[in-house]
C-alpha cells in the first residue's frame, strides 16, 4: 500500500510546514509514504523546511502563486493528475489542510477515473469557515463528498469534530468524522529552563502578533499595574496593518519584535512563569499552538475558561482560567500562584500530564493507526 500525504498551504506563513514535518518525523522513514506540496518561489519559508522534510521520505512540489488560496488546492490535484498519468500509483491520499470545498467539489471527477481505497481530510475549521457556507450548494457539495465510502474526515479537536456531526447529523450512519490531534511535542526531555526567582510574576504573550490575542488591554492594564507583574509581547506582525491596529504596542518597553526560530521561542517561553492566551477573536472550538508551546517549556498557561483551551485546562490541571472581564481578570492576576509555592507546583505537575499526553510518542500509534489501519 502506498500512501500521498499532500499540504497545499505548505508555504504559507505559520504552521503549515512545520506540522507537516512533525507528522513525517512521527511516521519515521517509511517507504509507504511520499509527500506532495507547495511551492511558492516568493516564500522564504519553502528552502529550508522542503530540505528538513525530504529527510523523511520522497518530496514532490508544485509551483502556487498564493500562500492559501483556492488556487493551491486546484493545482494541488493537478498535480496529483500527472503523478497518475506517469504511472505511480496511491491506494491512500491524505490531504492536510487545503481548501475542503475544492477537494469536495474536484475528488468525485478524479476518483472516476482513478479509484482510490481512501482519502482523508484534515481541516482546520469548523462547518461555518467563511464567505459561502450557507448557500445551499456548498453545504450540498462537501455532504456529497463526505458521505462517499472512501472518505475519512478529521479535525484537530472533538469540538470542532462534534460541530460537524451535528451539521451533517441526518447523514450520521453514511460519514465518518474523527479527531487527530497534533504532533507539536517531539520525543526527548522537556526543554531545559530552570525557573529563575524573581520580585515580579512574568507574564508573555509569544509567537504571530496580531489583534485578537488581548493586547490591546493588556499592555496598558501592565502598564498601569506595575505591581501586577512583567508583560512581554515577543513575536512578528502577521501583516503590515497589525502594526497600526496595535499601536499600544509603540513605546512599551517589554515588546520585542523580532522573528524567531524555533529555539528563540522555546527560550523566550520558558522565560515567563506564565503564558498568555486570552484569545477574544477567535474559533473557541480551535487549538492553539501556544499551549503546545507552555508543554514543551513547562509553564502554566492563562486562558478564558470555554472551548478546547479551557477544556485542556481544566482536565490536566495546567493553568488558570479567568473571567473574560477584563477587571475580574485582573483581579486573578493579583491573586495568580507564584513561582515557588505549591500551587504554583500542581500548574506544572498539570503541564506535564499535559505534555505526556500530547507527546509524539503517546501519539504516534494513532497516527499509524489512523495512516494504515
Amino acid at each position: 500500500m502506498k500512501l500521498l500525504i499532500i499540504q497545499p498551504w505548505y508555504c504559507a506563513i505559520g504552521h503549515p510546514a512545520q506540522s507537516l514535518t512533525n507528522m513525517a518525523s512521527a511516521i519515521g522513514k517509511d517507504e509507504r509514504v511520499d509527500y506532495l506540496v507547495s511551492n511558492n518561489s516568493k516564500s522564504d519559508i519553502f528552502m529550508g523546511s522542503i530540505e528538513r522534510l525530504r529527510a523523511w521520505g520522497k518530496v514532490e512540489s508544485y509551483a502556487v502563486s498564493t500562500q492559501i488560496g483556492i488556487s493551491n488546492t486546484v493545482r494541488a490535484i493537478l498535480a496529483l493528475l500527472r503523478i497518475r498519468l506517469k504511472g505511480r500509483q496511491y491506494q491512500r491520499i491524505f490531504f492536510i489542510d487545503g481548501s475542503l470545498y475544492v477537494i469536495a467539489l474536484l475528488w468525485p471527477i478524479f476518483s472516476f477515473w482513478h479509484p482510490i481505497e481512501r482519502i482523508s481530510v484534515l481541516h482546520l475549521f469548523g462547518p461555518n469557515p467563511g464567505m459561502g457556507w450557507r448557500r445551499w450548494w456548498t453545504r450540498f457539495v462537501i455532504g456529497r463528498f463526505l458521505k462517499r465510502r472512501e472518505v475519512k474526515f478529521y479535525l484537530r479537536t472533538e469540538e470542532l469534530a462534534q460541530s460537524w456531526r451535528d451539521t451533517y447529523k441526518d447523514f450520521a450512519g453514511s460519514i465518518r468524522i474523527g479527531t487527530l490531534p497534533s504532533l507539536e511535542i517531539p520525543d526527548g526531555p522537556v526543554y531545559q529552563h530552570s525557573l529563575v526567582s524573581s520580585d515580579q510574576v512574568r507574564f508573555g504573550i509569544i509567537g504571530q502578533i496580531r489583534p485578537g490575542k488581548s493586547i490591546e488591554w493588556l499592555v496598558p492594564t501592565f502598564q498601569n499595574n506595575v505591581a501586577l507583574g512583567k508583560l512581554t509581547v515577543a513575536g512578528e506582525f502577521n501583516i503590515p496593518q497589525t502594526r497600526e491596529q496595535l499601536s499600544v504596542l509603540n513605546g512599551f518597553d517589554g515588546f520585542i519584535n523580532c522573528f524567531m526560530t524555533e529555539s528563540d521561542m522555546l527560550e523566550r517561553a520558558a522565560a515567563q512563569d506564565y503564558l498568555l492566551m486570552l484569545y477574544d477573536k477567535w474559533d473557541k472550538r480551535m487549538e492553539s499552538a501556544v499551549l503546545y508551546l507552555a508543554a514543551r517549556v513547562n509553564r502554566p498557561v492563562i486562558v478564558y475558561g470555554d472551548g478546547w483551551c479551557g477544556r485542556m485546562v481544566r482536565e490536566f490541571g495546567c493553568g488558570v482560567v479567568v473571567p473574560t472581564d477584563h477587571q475580574e481578570a485582573v483581579e486573578y492576576f493579583r491573586r495568580i500562584p507564584r513561582p515557588g509555592s505549591a500551587q504554583y507546583g500542581a500548574l506544572l505537575n498539570g503541564m506535564t500530564a499535559f505534555r505526556e499526553a500530547h507527546s509524539v510518542e503517546s501519539l504516534r500509534p494513532v497516527l499509524m493507526r489512523e495512516l494504515f489501519g
